[in-house]
């Protein structure tokens, strides 16, 4: 009877451990954070018939009061609007027109949210969290994609690789390569290139400092890998950016979006890319 108990014992212990390592090995959600990005965010509308909103929920994570500083980097210009909001402890906002009804503006930009402290300065104390999409009216519904928001200090790119997007060279789809600049003082200078051997694009990007810049790329034709570069000169050049790419339906204005992947590598694809 012991050696029983004794081995069910074990096998429980064991199945509990195979769990937790199951457990670990799941992508798990962005944390809380006391600084985090929206890399794209607005109220604008879009072609055929779409009109762009974001929806977007803040969370204060902490057992505590948390002011927070909402500050729009709006696409072709530097940060010149904030707002400052309070959460009361372990509550939220969300709104479905976040950028016209919370921040006053209209366009495409980015959001920058920090918590601060009641003189203004940043709260290493705070636990935001935070969820973004951007919708559309569409067939009596909507179509969305998500942007995830992320933890700035977390942000460190020299370089970064956007990968495997839909197909778009039937016209069906249009892209874009979206660039968002953190440094408070320089601007960047971002190239957006398919990779050797056939570079059929090549994009450069001013964007200016706290503030986004948005590639159109149109009907560009498929890709699998899109480089994009920092040729910044080296007295400004500044790792504090981030670069995303949406592609969206022509019809539908349904849309997927992807942040692009820091410092990536560029890949080996056989020729033909196959499926």
């Amino acid at each position: 009877m012991k050696s029983l108990i004794l081995s069910v014992f074990v096998f429980c212990v064991a199945a509990v451990c195979a769990a937790q390592v199951r457990t670990n090995g799941v992508v798990q959600p962005l944390p809380s954070a006391p600084q985090l990005l929206i890399p794209a965010a607005g109220t604008l509308a879009g072609a055929n018939g779409t009109f762009f909103r974001s929806d977007i929920a803040i969370a204060n994570f902490a057992d505590h009061d948390q002011l927070v500083k909402l500050q729009w980097l709006p696409e072709g210009a530097s940060s010149t609007v904030t707002k400052t909001i309070a959460l009361t402890r372990l509550n939220f906002v969300h709104f479905g027109d976040f950028v016209a009804d919370v921040l006053g503006q209209t366009g495409l930009g980015a959001i920058l949210v920090t918590g601060v402290t009641s003189s203004g300065d940043p709260d290493p104390n705070a636990a935001l969290y935070v969820q973004s999409q951007i919708w559309t009216p569409a067939f009596g519904g909507t179509t969305s994609q998500s942007f995830p928001a992320i933890p700035t200090a977390s942000i460190n790119t020299s370089s970064a690789g956007l990968f495997f997007p839909r197909p778009q060279r039937d016209g069906s789809f249009r892209a874009n390569v979206g660039v968002v600049n953190l440094d408070p003082v320089n601007a960047q200078t971002i190239q957006i290139a398919i990779p050797s051997p056939l570079p059929v694009l090549n994009v450069t990007l001013v964007v200016p400092p706290m503030g986004m810049q948005v590639a159109p790329l149109g009907d560009a034709s498929p890709f699998a890998e899109l480089n994009i570069a920092n040729a910044t000169p080296a007295s400004t050049k500044s790792n504090s950016w981030v670069a995303w790419g949406s592609t969206i339906d022509n019809v539908t204005g349904d849309a997927w979006s992807e942040l692009a992947v820091a410092n990536a590598p560029q890949l080996i694809f056989p020729t033909p890319i196959g499926k």
